[in-house]
């Protein structure tokens, strides 16, 4: 009886474990949080983080993950400088409920950027797609080899 109540209460906690948030991880409020986590993920090269952000859809994961390459073959003084920036917000707006622009730079580049937030079933996530148009052209992924 005293095995089977263990058994239980084993199997019980590693279903919660399997459950919970990955380390780090928690789910943004609003589109601006989620910018915010994304942004802040992705100039500290946590990239396994910053994906968490992205959208499911295939092409947004397909282009973050060969972004995230070209981010790590980037010289050590590159990635320091940009793990060691602020954030710069210029500008947030909600064109709807559902939708959040943030225009930002970083304090390492000052290069103006636009990131796309959307909240789709309950879940902000970032439209990488949508934020490349605002990446110049060095750092999106059509100039990538």
């Amino acid at each position: 009886m005293a095995d089977r109540f263990f058994l239980a209460c084993l199997t019980t906690l590693i279903w919660l474990a399997g459950c919970a948030e990955p380390e780090g991880f928690r789910q943004p409020e609003d589109g601006l949080e989620a910018a915010r986590e994304f942004i802040r993920s992705t100039l500290d090269g946590d990239y396994n983080k910053a994906e968490m952000y992205v959208s499911l859809d295939e092409q947004d994961l397909a282009l973050f993950s060969r972004w995230q390459e070209h981010m790590r073959r980037q010289p050590e003084k590159e990635r320091l400088g940009l793990k060691s920036s602020t954030i710069l917000i210029q500008s947030v707006s909600s064109p709807n409920d559902s939708t959040t622009i943030v225009q930002y730079s970083n304090s390492y580049h000052r290069t103006p950027t636009r990131i796309v937030v959307v909240r789709h079933q309950g879940q902000w996530r970032v439209e990488f797609r949508e934020t490349l148009t605002g990446v110049p052209a060095t750092m999106r992924t059509d100039s990538l080899p």
